[in-house]
């Protein structure tokens, strides 16, 4: 019986053992079941106009993925990039912006700029609205995102009218 009683007290014993080993295999990546796997790669910039999500062109990229690995992305010609898609907005208007994170973006900056014959003029972004200018004309609208996995620019040519 005495015996009995010490298999019995050695299998919480065990099996906690167990536990506390599958805890730390996962810590060092053996099991990854333990912990989420996310997908860390730079953020889609999209603007929301009447109801409609238009995703912005990538340009210049430089973010952390993992622990000292990074994407990095150099664009020379921004305007060859920004003239893929043109998008037609309202001038004078408010519209939305907002990326879409795969993985956690903690703290996040972002600025917004019109160029007009390589001028640049920052226009107001509060809030995740873009306020454009009450004025028509045809521009590249780029926005920068700089969080604390890195930096993201997002270009497009925007027809104001």
């Amino acid at each position: 019986m005495k015996k009995i009683l010490q298999l019995l007290l050695l299998i919480p014993v065990a099996a906690i053992s167990i536990f506390i080993i599958t805890l730390i295999a996962g810590q060092f990546g053996v099991y990854n079941f333990i912990g989420e796997d996310y997908d860390t790669s730079p953020p889609t910039g999209e603007l929301h106009v009447n109801g409609y999500g238009i995703i912005m062109e990538q340009g210049n990229v430089n973010w952390e993925v993992k622990d000292g690995e990074f994407v990095k992305k150099r664009v020379d010609d921004i305007k060859t990039i920004a003239q893929k898609e043109k998008i037609d907005l309202p001038s004078g208007e408010d519209i939305g912006f907002s990326y879409i994170a795969n993985g956690t973006v903690l703290e996040s900056d972002i600025t917004a700029q019109l160029w007009n014959n390589n001028k640049k003029e920052s226009i107001t972004i509060e809030n995740s609205t873009i306020h454009l200018p009450n004025r028509k004309g045809t521009f590249i609208l780029e926005i920068n995102l700089v969080a604390e996995q890195g930096t993201v620019q997002y270009i497009s040519t925007v027809n104001l009218n």
